[in-house]
């Protein structure tokens, strides 16, 4: 006999999020932003979305790209030495370990392309809240984020070419950023709201 009865079984998307403190923010398409969110290690997709900033750099320099989140002591870290060269080099804005919220309201586009080990990212589900289209990884976790094509795209993990790829559509087809936000918004209305799943908890336990 299984832990709970098969009827009363319940697969829920996370322990979602309140959507009323992440509220919708107005589209942003002058200067274009990104904004990546996350400590700073090699397996979050940094160093991809580094390069892919650095190349786009190159032809669109009035692009944005912010990098969001503190130093780490994991082995996989990123020293701050490496970090501050990136600032240096005007290739991102690293504000730190600051609060997310108005650094979301900035962005127009937000990016997590992490390998691996995400679950479901609770970044990606406050940046969907607020009505910013997602590029991330198709990785355990982050793909169930992200409906490739409506609410942003779906890169494979480690490719850079894809994510600069990804990065310039937004870029030449900035029309494209509002629509696929609000698909964010519904998206995160749909799967990540912690009222809905608690109710959805509550009623397999039969409260």
């Amino acid at each position: 006999m299984g832990l709970v009865e098969r009827a009363r079984a319940r697969s829920t998307h996370g322990t979602g999020i309140d959507l009323r403190e992440w509220p919708p923010a107005p589209a942003v398409t002058t200067p274009i932003t990104f904004l990546l969110v996350g400590r700073m290690l090699h397996h979050k997709g940094v160093v991809e979305y580094v390069e892919a900033a650095r190349r786009i750099k190159a032809t669109h320099p009035e692009v944005r790209f912010l990098l969001l989140g503190g130093l780490d002591s994991n082995p996989s870290a990123i020293s701050e030495t490496q970090v501050v060269a990136w600032v240096n080099e005007n290739i991102v804005e690293w504000p730190g370990h600051v609060p997310v919220r108005p650094w979301l309201a900035q962005a127009s586009v937000f990016v997590l392309p992490s390998y691996y080990r995400e679950g479901l990212p609770r970044s990606t589900q406050e940046a969907m809240a607020m009505a910013r289209p997602v590029i991330t990884t198709d990785a355990v976790g982050c793909r169930d984020t992200t409906v490739d094509g409506e609410n942003g795209f779906l890169v494979p993990v480690r490719d850079v070419d894809a994510l600069e790829a990804a990065m310039r559509r937004f870029i030449v087809e900035p029309a494209l950023i509002e629509p696929m936000g609000l698909a964010s918004r519904r998206l995160a209305e749909q799967r990540f709201d912690v009222r809905l799943i608690n109710a959805s908890m509550l009623e397999s336990m039969g409260i």
